[in-house]
């Protein structure tokens, strides 16, 4: 697996943000991809090191309208606890 093909989009929300205070941010990454792979990713897209990864999968939810009845894909969510002095830019602006 690639390593630019791991790591999916950031994740915003008030629960990342709070985590943020505790230099923890939040990404949602694919569905096979391992903590290993997680900090590989890490580390080679934003140039700073993890301390700890946690990893956790959202299960599916089902949706039902009117016509038929359907569910939610499951995802996938990393936090990713850096050291005191690094940062990830990409949510600086945020």
């Amino acid at each position: 697996m690639n390593l630019y093909d791991v790591i999916k989009k950031p994740l915003v929300s008030e629960k990342a943000e709070g985590l943020r205070a505790q230099n923890c941010y939040v990404f949602e990454v694919d569905i096979n991809a391992n903590k290993t792979l997680v900090k590989q990713a890490i580390r080679k897209i934003f140039g700073v090191t993890p301390l700890k990864v946690n990893t956790l999968v959202s299960r599916s939810d089902s949706k039902a309208n009117r016509y038929n009845i359907g569910h939610t894909p499951r995802r996938k969510k990393a936090y990713v606890y850096l050291g005191k002095n690094d940062k990830i830019a990409l949510f600086e602006g945020v």
